[in-house]
């Protein structure tokens, strides 16, 4: 990725999560936002304000423009109308904040509006309240008639960012990007972000004239038009959200159908070739991976879909497998002939989706696949012409079983073990279960109680079929690339863990130019509970998007870490611990350590070493305020001090320091 020279717009290469990649190409591109803060997608907002704070000049050389309404409903009003009077426009929201703002989405695109909506895909309240990653939101929209792209990383993020812009003022038709929430959003990864000459030569300017892509459109506007319509033009007024009778209404929503919605797919496609012409990053409604010989496709959208292209190399290799993975990048229009093509004639395919509809007959993108697949078939079985001729034929024996799979709910851990049982599921010798959710037990394999043992009995005898709704996986193997680096953070909310965990990733970036993923385990809980930060890097990509099970080195800031947590799970053979401690002696800090944990230590042979942080920290802070947070940057040069990183990489210690002040004055100014 970005190493083809010779194309013009290969990228800039950084480190950022995905919030701050839909921002840097947004701030670039677009004239003005509404939006209203919620988690995940708050930082989107924030970082567009920031920028329009500081008098940021997008490529049309105008200022821009953030309104922060009274809530989502209003900021997407607010949006809809920026949109009207020809600006380049966006929005940021997630969870409640899309249902809120659900009804006033039909009118955008019935006013055939250009916007982009950027989502960071979150967990509706379906039994109680959580902020993580879900597609509820996301597929809550599905009827709106918005066209819906999902970026699968960072780099998708910003690329698709850019191309939505372009299909959108194309097709006269409002578009939605989404993201895992937090499992995206929040996560530092290595990417090529876009040049800022590459969005104004690929989208150009919104008062551009430009020839009017379609029949439709030249009907209304003629040969030429401005890229964005101004709908709203005090000096040439026109009607909009009139009120129509029964008379017109239902023609007039029956007619954007051939007249919009149907031009939406080949613009889309026409803006990924352009898209890649200039950056050589390819892109299509469906992105495939060693689908050609595969028997078993594993069908799914987002962050799951790096960790399913992982397994299935590592099935290939290792058990001869044969898996290819299919990215359901556009759902929206339903990219029913590409879904036809490649699915036809595989043993098995299973379809991972981040969100349970319990009442429907299947979930989203299984309802579609199916409905694909059944016209298909239609096409098999005509008589005469083929009823669907964009869509493949299928004769007997093309129909793939199809199998459906929740996982990852509220951002629900997802280990290579559940996504090689959704494989093992389908295997001639597996349950073959159609319907079931990854890596989660109805039922505890062994109880922990006698009376834990008789509730379970209840339940079991009440529903006996329950555990069929479960599938794990046979093994959990170790999938990140040769020469990684794995790191897991124990501190404390409020301590800097966030910060510090940033600065050592960035760091790693900057000196070694690896390839890096950093993800803090947010949770709900307040300031002064425990947190967790995982940190990798690699000379190679990283695509498995999971917590670490297998790392090298563990900083627990948290002195009290081993009362609450099994610090040392995971922890490889050989590796690095490092505790804040305030003991004298190393056989007092010795002693502090749980007889339990210290048997651990001792037959992993682990390499234990502490810090007092809270003392450093102390001695060299001005800012009292900033003593917890500094804390960490002690620990930051402890993990350097005694990890292997600085001998593998020919780190010399003056190196080292000037690349950590850099963070540290980027981070808190000098």
């Amino acid at each position: 990725m970005g190493k083809n020279n010779t194309f013009k717009y290969p990228g800039k290469r950084v480190a950022l999560d995905g919030n701050t990649a839909a921002i840097m190409c947004e701030r670039e591109s677009t004239d003005a936002a509404g939006a209203y803060p919620i988690t995940p997608s708050t930082q989107m907002g924030e970082y567009w304000a920031e920028e329009a704070a500081k008098g940021h000049l997008n490529i049309s050389g105008r200022p821009l423009i953030f309104i922060e309404p009274e809530g989502e409903h209003a900021a997407a009003g607010v949006t809809a109308g920026l949109s009207m009077t020809g600006l380049r426009a966006a929005n940021f929201s997630s969870g409640q904040g899309i249902a809120y703002m659900h009804e006033s989405l039909y009118a955008a695109v019935g006013k055939r509006l250009t916007y982009v909506l950027n989502i960071g895909a979150r967990a509706m309240t379906k039994s109680t309240l959580n902020v993580h990653a879900g597609h509820d939101d996301y597929h809550a929209i599905d009827d709106t008639g918005f066209f819906q792209m999902f970026a699968k990383n960072a780099q998708h993020v910003a690329d698709l960012n850019i191309i939505a812009h372009k299909v959108a003022e194309l097709a006269l038709n409002p578009g939605i990007v989404a993201q895992d929430g937090f499992l995206t959003t929040h996560l530092i990864e290595s990417l090529m972000i876009p040049e800022r000459e590459l969005i104004e030569e690929f989208l150009g300017r919104p008062d551009d004239i430009i020839d009017t892509p379609t029949g439709a459109q030249k009907i209304i506007y003629g040969n030429k038009r401005r890229r964005i319509p101004e709908l709203w033009d005090v000096d040439n007024p026109v009607m909009a959200g009139i009120v129509q009778n029964q008379d017109a209404y239902m023609q007039s929503v029956a007619a954007q159908r051939p007249f919009f919605f149907d031009h939406i797919k080949d613009l889309a496609e026409e803006a990924f070739h352009d898209f890649y012409e200039l950056t050589g990053r390819k892109y299509s409604r469906v992105m495939t991976y060693k689908v050609e010989d595969a028997d078993y496709l594993i069908v799914g959208q987002g962050s799951v879909v790096p960790s399913a292209e992982v397994v299935a190399d590592y099935l290939r290799k290792t058990r001869k497998i044969k898996v290819g993975v299919v990215n359901l990048v556009m759902f929206r229009p339903f990219p029913a002939d590409l879904i036809s093509k490649v699915l036809k004639g595989r043993k098995g395919v299973v379809v991972l989706e981040r969100l349970d509809q319990p009442l429907a007959g299947d979930q989203p993108m299984m309802r579609e696949i199916r409905s694909a697949l059944n016209k298909a078939q239609e096409n098999g079985v005509a008589k005469k012409d083929k009823p669907y001729p964009e869509l493949e034929t299928y004769k007997q024996g093309d129909m793939p079983p199809l199998y459906s799979g929740s996982f990852g709910m509220g951002s629900r851990d997802l280990q290579p073990e559940g996504l090689i049982g959704a494989i093992e599921n389908m295997l001639p010798d597996g349950d073959h279960k159609k319907l079931f959710y990854l890596s989660i037990d109805f039922l505890r394999k062994n109880a922990f109680t006698p009376k834990q043992e008789i509730y379970q009995q209840t339940i079991k005898d009440a529903y006996p079929e329950i555990g069929k709704l479960s599938v794990r996986g046979s093994e959990n193997p170790n999938l990140m690339p040769d020469g990684a680096i794995t790191v897991r953070f124990h501190s404390v909310g409020g301590w800097g863990a966030i910060t510090t965990g940033k600065n050592l990733a960035m760091t790693l970036f900057d000196l070694l130019g690896y390839h890096i993923k950093a993800n803090p385990k947010y949770g709900s809980e307040k300031k002064g509970q425990p947190t967790t930060y995982y940190l990798s890097a690699a000379p190679e990509p990283i695509r498995i998007n999971c917590e670490y099970y297998y790392v090298d080195v563990v900083l627990s800031p948290d002195p009290n870490v081993f009362k609450h947590t099994n610090a040392l799970a995971g922890l490889k053979e050989g590796g690095v611990f490092i505790i804040q401690s305030d003991q004298e002696t190393p056989e007092q800090m010795w002693e502090s350590i749980p007889k339990n944990y210290q048997k651990i230590i001792i037959e992993r042979n682990i390499k234990i070493f502490y810090i007092d942080g809270f003392k450093i920290a102390r001695e060299e802070a001005t800012d009292p305020e900033l003593q917890l947070r500094m804390q960490g940057i002690a620990f930051q040069g402890a993990f350097f001090a005694a990890s292997p990183v600085m001998k593998q990489a020919g780190l010399n210690e003056k190196t080292l320091l000037k690349a950590i002040e850099d963070q540290l004055e980027h981070k808190f100014g000098s």
